[in-house]
């Protein structure tokens, strides 16, 4: 399926612009998450019960907020959400009952306080503290072990240059993807991690399929420069990525726009990570590794 006709665009010859363009969104992503204060944290990296509960009749959160003091938990978090369901999240240190019993005293604190007004409670998570600490070491290190497990294979089946675009690809998205995730004040649950390795993968997904085609351009055009060859390879490749992603994005924005509660903060870092990563496998791993071959280029073609 072809949707843009062969195209000759100069994407090598304005790498620089790209590359600022680049710069200025990573520094902004990581702004954000400062200025933000960090991230909005589940339980599942904080400890503690989140219930999701569903009004029929509509509620206020001033409302909620009394029923949880007259169980003794007005600290409690309680936020509202884009259709009308309320996340109301304690901390363990502050259960004042036990975590064991607070979902069965919010549940008959709700039918005592809003008589007549029928509730569901959509989800219902407990993590521990120690689960949750545990949970934030072992994030990292799966992010980590997958980078390094990207530049090696990467390195290996094409050469370090392109590896080490590749990686600064996934760290573009990934830092990108994040600072929209603290500006939309999205919750980092285990759920969201998840998405984001996906995109990861996504992305590699693609800056491999641009790099192999740079390396069968080589091979064909010797007696062109190595920007030359580039260029040509990501104009080959730009509708197999465009037709890629266009298909991708119209599965994640249904899933956005009409899935359930639980799966939105996925398929939301999905539909920025399919964009950032098409953005990024097209402007900056080629280019990444041109700019290296102008500064250090090798001695031979392979």
């Amino acid at each position: 399926m072809r949707i843009i006709r062969e195209t000759r665009i100069n994407f090598v010859g304005r790498r620089r612009l790209f590359f600022i363009i680049s710069l200025a969104l990573v520094a902004a992503g990581i702004l954000v998450v400062v200025l933000r204060g960090g991230f909005n944290y589940g339980v599942d990296f904080t400890g503690g019960t989140l219930i999701q509960v569903s009004f029929k009749d509509p509620v206020t959160t001033d409302q909620l907020r009394s029923a949880m003091n007259a169980i003794g938990e007005g600290n409690a978090s309680i936020q509202k959400d884009e259709v009308g369901d309320f996340l109301i999240r304690v901390q363990v240190k502050e259960l004042t009952g036990g975590e064991e019993t607070f979902s069965v005293r919010v549940r008959e604190q709700l039918a005592r306080s809003f008589p007549g007004n029928e509730f569901e409670v959509l989800r219902e998570e407990t993590v521990g503290p120690r689960v949750s600490k545990e949970l934030q070491g072992k994030v990292l290190l799966a992010v980590l072990i997958g980078i390094v497990g990207i530049l090696v294979y990467v390195s290996f089946r094409f050469d370090f240059r392109f590896g080490l675009g590749a990686v600064l690809a996934l760290v573009h998205d990934t830092v990108i993807t994040l600072g929209l995730v603290a500006l939309f004040s999205r919750e980092v649950t285990i759920t969201l991690i998840a998405a984001v390795l996906t995109v990861i993968g996504y992305s590699v997904n693609d800056s491999i399929v641009v790099s192999d085609r740079i390396r069968e351009d080589v091979r064909k055009m010797r007696k062109e420069s190595f920007s030359t060859v580039v260029n040509t390879a990501i104009n080959q490749v730009l509708n197999r990525t465009v037709v890629t992603s266009v298909t991708t994005l119209f599965v994640t924005l249904a899933i956005l726009i009409l899935g359930a509660a639980t799966i939105r903060d996925f398929a939301f870092v999905m539909t920025i990570g399919i964009v950032i990563g098409t953005y990024s496998s097209i402007f900056v791993v080629a280019n990444s590794v041109v700019e290296w071959e102008t500064r250090l280029p090798t001695k031979r073609r392979r």
